[in-house]
């Protein structure tokens, strides 16, 4: 089964179909096939898209929303909604396992995303990809038997990932920490 290792950077994080919702302003995909290639994708939604007027400071600043292309005279790797709406479409045709540090979230709002742009109907019944989707973290925490609460950078480094190899809440970024993660989870599982 193909896998798609997914993060994303909102405006917010007020539920996405609520007035002044979070919306995605970063996508970024990892997938893998079954033959193990991969390959990675980042976009960022153009800014005439975005209503940053019901954006939280917090979360603009958490996300570093200043390093978005368009604010930096770029256009590489921006798109319309639609078109990261359709992406996802494509990379989702074939129900992949979807691996994320807030899966529930992310997919949440990727589906908002395809439902606002027309690509899913408000009345289906199912998603696009399968329906487990998988959390590192729930997983880090049952492995290291941490608290909920437990310092992520040290659980992952108790599976021998090091959280400060990545440049954490740059959606590409993330989703290279979650494979890596997800990849010692399941290399550690295999050995025991």
């Amino acid at each position: 089964m193909p896998i798609v290792f997914v993060d994303l950077e909102t405006t917010s994080v007020r539920e996405p179909w609520l007035p002044g919702g979070r919306q995605i302003w970063q996508l970024a995909v990892i997938r893998r096939e079954d033959d193990g290639r991969e390959t990675a994708y980042n976009r960022f939604i153009r800014l005439d898209e975005l209503d940053l007027s019901t954006s939280t400071e917090q979360a603009l600043e958490v996300s570093r929303f200043r390093r978005h292309p368009s604010l930096n005279d770029s256009a590489e790797n921006v798109c319309s909604g639609r078109e990261a709406g359709e992406l996802m479409v494509d990379l989702t045709a074939d129900q992949p396992l979807w691996v994320g540090a807030a899966p529930w979230m992310d997919a949440t709002d990727v589906l908002h995303l395809m439902h606002r742009n027309g690509l899913v109907a408000a009345e289906a019944a199912d998603v696009p990809w399968d329906f487990r989707l998988v959390c590192i973290i729930s997983q880090l925490i049952a492995r290291t038997n941490a608290e909920p609460t437990a310092d992520v950078a040290a659980m992952s480094a108790a599976v021998g990932v090091d959280q400060a190899d990545y440049t954490i809440h740059d959606a590409l970024a993330d989703t290279y920490y979650v494979r890596d993660v997800y990849d010692a989870l399941r290399a550690s599982a295999a050995s025991r």
